[in-house]
């Protein structure tokens, strides 16, 4: 993704939804360079707060240390499947969704089948779409 097509986005955002954006999320992926571009899409639309988290354990410190208004999951992590992390986050009510190389959730545990999943590889669009959704907007209005 071009910067020019972060700052086009930027710009959209930061006329129609920014009110509805979130201000703190934690990516836990541990391929760098696409927490990097996630990174860089949340920053376009007006996510204060982003922390890049390359293993549970970072993931659970980030959590603790800050919270989260969503939490954005690779399954797979060097440190183990994120499964039990996905749980805790569930219990303790902040969103969540499976950013994964797994097309859909038939091999996850049967609990987290339903667990918001976007799929790899993905656009700007479609994990803009994605957060919004997972804290609650839908076509530019807050669900009820």
């Amino acid at each position: 993704m071009s910067e020019t097509a972060a700052s086009s986005r930027a710009v959209l955002f930061l006329g129609r939804r920014k009110h509805m954006v979130p201000q703190r999320v934690i990516i836990v992926e541990d391929e760098y360079l696409v927490a990097l571009d996630v990174e860089a899409v949340l920053q376009s639309m007006g996510v204060e707060s982003v922390a890049i988290a390359t293993t549970l354990a970072q993931a659970r410190q980030a959590v603790e240390e800050n919270g989260a208004d969503c939490v954005l999951l690779d399954v797979s992590l060097t440190d183990g499947k994120s499964y039990d992390f996905a749980r805790g986050l569930r219990d303790a009510g902040i969103p969540f969704g499976f950013v994964s190389g797994y097309g859909d959730t038939t091999g996850f545990p049967e609990d987290l089948t339903h667990a918001p999943l976007l799929g790899k590889p993905f656009g700007e669009n479609e994990i803009i779409d994605f957060v919004l959704n997972l804290v609650g907007v839908v076509d530019g209005a807050v669900k009820e």
